[in-house]
């Protein structure tokens, strides 16, 4: 099938929320200090990193337990509040972002998907003036030619750079990594190479200073569990999709306050968030991504329901697919689009559901008249079984109530979008859009992401496969009575003698064909509504006119089906 899979690219962040140590057991980063009576640390850092500029939300001293400050100026990542009392320079209370409690190692990798900006946040008291940039992840250590420096070494706190690495030639596709450059003597530790402190990439192609990575195992100082944390990452609480990198610059050592370059990243999501998960809700709110919520993975609904309409979804996510009057006049919701009911002209129900249901308009088995199943089950037999149990559906489908369907069949999304599952959703060359994973590639143009060893893409009916464009149909389960034909789960009259796979097959009709003795009617019926009628073919294989018709008739069923889906309601 095909190789890859796409899902939809949303807010994420680290899976690690608990207390980090260097390998020597100190916990990281150190509590705050004191500089000529103001505050230092990531702490005060994170105080002062504001939407509003210029502020930060670091309470005054209080004179008296009535005077004390809120420290409320702003809509900053942290506060800091003194009490009466109260050390006169470092406030003992805080909330917001916790340089200790939310400090984290991963992830270590990152995913582009709006333009992104790079700011330095605060320089510290480094000694080293160090630069700041991205890598493409390969697995292994990025070449000097790979490192692109985004902050130089002169770039000065409040300094931003807007750069779309996905544009960008040296962007390779998939995920980034970042880096800090230093100027570090490599034979004479905490002091800069030739006396100039200043790091850049040629430098270090000659051999002067170092590079840190945010893949750690990377670092010039790696040694398993036993190397030093040079890279603390944390999750905005105030700005979605932003990552701050507090750094560590010295080789083998730290000094454990992570403020020598700390710099700020929007515009990523982190490597693995972005998967598909479930929710735990119903219906299309039970579709998710994992995001982060409070330095913690979660699943992250994907939508929060709508009013329902006739596309074989749960919009409104009560359990009910395509429930209430959703149909004009007297068609009825079935499968995702509206037809007439059974029993009415044309639609007769064919072999097997031949007993419509005058409740509901669908035609059912003779043995589940009067039977009343379960949310999520389905009668087969006479007997409520799990919907769907045991089918595969064809590449490009989902299935629903028993049934193989297109749910995207007919929707026309907006400039930019894509349709999953009967919804629009941003592209891939949107912000925060579609995230392509398993090999997949954005393609500017269409938005969605494409399979680049089939350059020429695939025809109809078939999906790319490791370069060669092979049958949709291949490993697909169809439903009963149907069969997959150019990968679609169609229905049939009668299987005859086994020349079609219905339950349980995928191969389309072989050999003798399918039978055409079997059931009331011909060519043009529909199952639920509407069904057709492939006759079988002569005894020697060659085709026969009854075939020739039923194949037409297939055809044409087909055709009426996907007319009949470009009417469909789209989604609001």
């Amino acid at each position: 099938m095909a190789a890859g899979a796409v899902v939809l690219g949303v807010v994420c962040a680290s899976s690690v929320a608990a207390q980090v140590s260097q390998p020597d057991g100190t916990p990281i980063p150190t509590d705050p200090g004191c500089d000529g009576g103001n505050p230092t640390g990531l702490l005060p850092t994170f105080a002062c990193v504001c939407n509003e500029p210029g502020v930060c939300n670091i309470g005054d001293v209080c004179e008296s337990e009535s005077s004390c400050d809120d420290g409320r100026n702003g809509t900053c990542e942290s506060r800091m509040v003194h009490v009466f009392n109260d050390n006169t320079c470092i406030p003992s209370q805080s909330d917001g972002l916790d340089p200790r409690v939310d400090a984290a190692t991963e992830p270590e990798t990152f995913s582009p998907t709006c333009s992104l900006t790079f700011t330095v946040v605060s320089r510290g008291t480094a000694l080293f003036e160090n630069a700041f940039g991205w890598y493409n992840v390969t697995g292994s250590k990025p070449s000097t030619d790979d490192l692109h420096v985004m902050l130089p070494c002169d770039a000065g706190p409040g300094t931003e750079v807007v750069l779309d690495v996905r544009s960008e030639p040296d962007y390779a596709g998939g995920e980034i990594g970042f880096f800090l450059l230093t100027p570090e003597n490599r034979s004479a530790g905490g002091s800069c190479a030739g006396g100039d402190c200043c790091a850049t990439v040629d430098r270090f192609r000659a051999g002067e200073g170092w590079a840190y990575y945010s893949e750690r195992d990377l670092n010039p100082d790696a040694d398993g569990a036993d190397s030093i944390i040079h890279l603390l990452t944390y999750d905005s609480r105030i700005t979605e999709r932003k990552f701050y990198f507090a750094w560590e610059d010295t080789f083998d050592a730290a000094n454990n306050d992570f403020t020598d370059l700390v710099t700020g990243v929007e515009g990523v999501e982190c490597a693995g968030a972005g998967d598909d998960c479930d929710t735990g809700g119903m219906g299309a709110c039970q579709v998710g991504v994992t995001a982060c919520e409070g330095g913690t993975l979660t699943c992250v609904p994907t939508f929060t329901g709508s009013a329902e309409v006739c596309n074989g979804t749960d919009d409104d996510c009560n359990g009910m697919v395509d429930d209430g009057d959703l149909c004009p006049g007297d068609e009825i919701c079935a499968n995702g689009e509206c037809s007439p009911p059974c029993g009415a002209g044309e639609f007769l129900c064919p072999f097997t559901f031949d007993e419509c249901d005058d409740a509901t308009g669908l035609c059912i088995e003779p043995a589940c008249v009067g039977v009343t199943c379960e949310t999520g089950e389905v009668c087969r037999d006479g007997t409520c079984a799990a919907e769907c149990e045991g089918i595969v559906c064809p590449a490009g489908t989902d299935c629903l109530l028993d049934r193989c369907v297109d749910l995207c069949e007919g929707i026309d999304c907006g400039v930019g979008e894509v349709c999953r599952r009967g919804l629009c959703v941003p592209g891939c060359n949107q912000c925060n859009g579609l995230i392509c994973s398993g090999g997949l590639e954005c393609d500017e143009g269409s938005s969605e992401c494409t399979d680049p060893s089939c350059p020429s893409g695939c025809a109809d009916g078939t999906v790319c496969d490791e370069g060669t464009c092979v049958d949709a149909c291949e490993g697909a389960v169809c439903p009963r009575e149907q069969v997959c034909m150019d990968g679609r789960c169609v229905p049939v009259e009668d299987p005859g003698d086994g020349g079609a796979t219905t339950d349980g097959g995928s191969s389309g009709i072989d050999g003798g064909g399918v039978s055409d003795d079997g059931g009331p009617g011909g060519p043009g019926r529909e199952d639920d509504g509407c069904g057709c009628r492939v006759p079988a073919g002569s005894r020697d294989g060659s085709p026969t006119a009854p075939l020739l018709l039923g194949l037409l008739g297939l055809a044409l069923w087909i055709r009426r089906r996907r007319l009949r889906g470009r009417s469909r309601p789209r989604r609001p």
